[in-house]
């Protein structure tokens, strides 16, 4: 599949992800010319699930954005389970106990540390980001994130990577405050501005703006901004490579159990093919 920007790509359920590993995408960045506008969507099955439910979001996953990264490991294992589905005899496929089998060898796999070329986390990548602009001289600016976290968060890439032009912060509204934020946005010279209006509704402030954003690139980093903040434990990096960050993040905060709902569906649906 050929996303827009150009670049070979795969497909999950409609929604057209990036089909190469963070160096590439860091690559592809560094390109960008001045006057030039990309957009990251870090996708994970959430993403997917509501994209089904909502075709505007859809539409704007397949038209809108410019590359969307597979952030999380479920997004992998559903690749793997649905390629070999395809190379496999299809009258064999109404065999559930064989589908439970395929999709436990490539979960294993995952596991192992294979097919993980493909994954990257959003909040691993502001901090590339970061590294890149810090090296090359180009602004970044925090916007959203509850109360002060974006400044936090700004304030600890800064300490990270003291060359870093940090043009600002501001914490803004999620909705009806378009114009007003705007004109906060237009005080400031941006080139990377990183956007926490948590899973979708970040996606639409984006859309409704990115051609008033004078910015080469723009990303929706949802929950980032509490991590870097401080506000909130991120899982150790060994948890992180197994795949398991969303339960840590679970145990962590339990009363968002409800959004969790969306990895069971993913992998019916994947399982299904329905």
């Amino acid at each position: 599949m050929t996303h827009k920007n150009g670049l070979s790509e795969w497909d999950m359920f409609g929604t057209p992800m990036f089909g190469r590993d963070r160096y590439s995408l860091l690559k592809l960045v560094e390109a960008i010319p001045k006057n030039g506008q990309a957009w990251i969507a870090t996708v994970n099955p959430e993403f997917v699930m509501k994209a089904q439910e909502d075709t505007d979001f859809l539409r704007i996953l397949q038209n809108r954005t410019t590359f969307n990264v597979a952030d999380g490991v479920g997004l992998l294992w559903g690749k793997v389970l649905r390629e070999r589905f395809m190379r496999y005899d299809l009258r064999f496929m109404n065999n559930t106990l064989l589908k439970l089998w395929i999709g436990l060898v490539a979960g294993v796999e995952i596991l192992q540390g294979k097919h993980r070329e493909l994954l990257i986390s959003g909040a691993d990548l502001i901090d590339s980001l970061c590294r890149e602009a810090a090296s090359s001289g180009k602004s970044v600016f925090f916007l959203g994130g509850w109360g002060d976290r974006g400044a936090r968060s700004a304030a600890f890439f800064k300490k990270k990577y003291p060359t870093l032009k940090v043009a600002g912060s501001y914490a803004g509204n999620r909705v009806g405050e378009d114009e007003k934020t705007l004109l906060v946005l237009k005080e400031y010279n941006i080139d990377y501005l990183f956007v926490a209006y948590a899973m979708k509704t970040q996606e639409e402030w984006i859309n409704r703006n990115l051609d008033k954003l004078k910015v080469r690139l723009v990303m929706g980093v949802g929950r980032s901004f509490d991590y870097y903040s401080g506000d909130l434990r991120r899982a150790p990096s060994w948890v992180r490579k197994m795949g398991f960050e969303w339960l840590f993040s679970l145990i962590m905060e339990p009363s968002r159990w409800r959004r969790q709902l969306a990895l069971p569906r993913f992998i019916a649906r994947v399982l299904t093919g329905n």
